[in-house]
């Protein structure tokens, strides 16, 4: 437990940084930059600025050390005391001057001024420069001169000079660094700041443009153009936003024509279109309007459109309900396949409910025509189940989506065999649903099939087991209730 825990705590940071937004961790690194650029800068001003001032001490405090060296010789072989006091008290009064002494070659000091915090012993080599530094307030540094003629050594002199205003100086000069780089630090952060919004602007807006896109909120050109490298990638953005754009424009309008599973099949194989298809087990119903032939006779175009229009939506809607997908509209005639392009395994069920759900609406729109004094409006269906192709159709110049076999030309034929409000299956059907009850049919005729010697029996499907018919009621009140609310 001891060797987990530094580890996740160092981790910690670095995982906190790489969740800082890119504008706020290029405003921190540029901060950062600038601030160490200042703070070297002002290190190395600081450097030379004290090297300086300590080269002005020396040159200065060495070359009084020397001049009052030089005004003593000649008092100081005659042994002339009245001369040495007056020098060194002189010399005092010179600005910066703390103290001055006389001291001869036997280490006796001879004559003295001023302010001396201590006495110095004889040194075997007399010259110039620095003694000591004694940091008792004021800050005094003691120097000293050799006092000699014509290579006879008589002594030395020593000075002590306060440093107070060259530390003033130091100490304003740093004064004004700090300062200087709080401004520029301040200054800094604010330009980086800038900075980082110029430069993450666009960044941002490209994260929100493909968010967008990812939502499917897709707009041209979602971002605004530049001529750097961003706006080369802003460019492309613009042009996938339009191309997807254009692709689900296209996707729209195809799921106006065709049915969205149909829809979404062909978009799917867009790159390698092949006609033909696969063998599929499905159910395909056929629902057809009788009467319609002449009752088109009696009305205009435009309200043959308008009446056409308006059942093909309920068609739509029962086939969606029982997830059937429509086929084609012939004339007065709906086409209807379960169990592809999608696959169902209760297909052949949702395909009989759904016959019985066309009829269960139209006897409920038949009640509504009626009190309006329209006539009725019968429609009749035939379903078949069973092996047939399913897919795209057709020539290079013209292609659908459809499904081709003898179980739909038997489904068309049993349409043909059913009357007004009737729902026709074939036997083969009959007794595949049959068993689990879920069904209520009876037998209608026997009819030839095509490669049948004998003749088959089609049954007529009254309705479904009493647990399939609330949702069928609800669905129906649904569509009534919308009808009467535009009517």
């Amino acid at each position: 437990m001891t060797g987990t825990a530094p580890q996740a705590t160092s981790t910690l940071p670095l995982g906190q940084l790489k969740r800082m937004p890119l504008g706020l961790r290029l405003a921190v690194l540029i901060a950062l930059l600038m601030v160490l650029g200042m703070g070297v800068m002002s290190l190395v001003i600081l450097v030379k600025q004290n090297e300086v001032r300590h080269a002005q001490i020396q040159d200065f405090g060495t070359a009084l050390s020397l001049q009052l060296a030089a005004s003593v010789v000649e008092p100081l072989f005659t042994n002339d005391q009245v001369a040495l006091d007056v020098l060194t008290s002189n010399f005092v009064k010179l600005p910066r001057i703390q103290g001055a002494e006389i001291i001869d070659s036997k280490g006796k000091v001879v004559a003295r001024a001023g302010y001396i915090p201590g006495d110095i012993a004889p040194l075997p080599e007399l010259g110039a420069g620095l003694l000591s530094v004694f940091r008792a307030p004021p800050e005094v540094v003691a120097f000293r001169g050799a006092i000699a003629f014509k290579g006879v050594s008589a002594g030395f002199a020593r000075i002590n000079i306060e440093t107070s205003q060259h530390s003033h100086a130091h100490s304003s000069t740093i004064r004004t660094l700090l300062v200087t780089c709080a401004i520029v630090t301040l200054i800094a952060i604010v330009v980086a700041w800038f900075i980082s919004r110029y430069v993450s602007r666009p960044i941002n807006q490209i994260l929100r443009a493909i968010a967008n896109i990812g939502s499917g909120e897709i707009q041209p050109n979602t971002v605004e153009r530049r001529g750097d490298e961003l706006g080369q990638l802003m460019a492309a953005i613009n042009q996938m936003g339009q191309g997807l754009l254009q692709k689900n424009q296209v996707e729209s309008l195809l799921s106006r024509f065709l049915a969205k599973d149909v829809a979404d099949e062909m978009l799917s194989q867009l790159d390698t279109v092949n006609i033909g298809g696969a063998r599929v087990d499905a159910t395909v119903l056929f629902a057809d309007i009788v009467g319609f032939t002449s009752m088109s006779e009696q009305i205009s175009p435009e309200e043959v459109a308008e009446f056409l229009n308006e059942y093909y939506g309920y068609f739509t809607l029962c086939s969606r309900f029982f997830f059937g997908t429509v086929d084609k509209f012939i004339g007065d005639c709906a086409m209807v396949v379960f169990g592809a392009p999608k696959t169902d395994p209760e297909h052949s069920f949702h395909a009989v409910s759904c016959a019985i759900l066309i009829q269960k609406l139209m006897d409920r729109l038949n009640e509504a025509r009626a009190a309006e004094g329209k006539p009725e409006v019968l429609v009749r269906i035939g379903v078949n189940s069973g092996q047939m192709l399913a897919g795209i159709m057709g020539d290079s110049e013209r292609m659908e989506y459809t499904v081709v076999g003898d179980s739909v030309n038997l489904a068309s034929r049993l349409c043909n065999e059913s009357s007004g409000g009737q729902v026709i299956i074939e036997e083969a059907l009959y007794e595949k649903l049959a068993p689990g009850n879920r069904i209520l049919a009876s037998s209608y005729k026997s009819i030839r099939l095509r490669g049948k010697a004998l003749p088959s029996t089609i049954y007529t499907v009254e309705d479904v087991a009493s647990e399939y018919r609330m949702p069928m009621a609800a669905m129906i009140e649904d569509v009534m209730g919308k009808k009467r609310k535009v009517a």
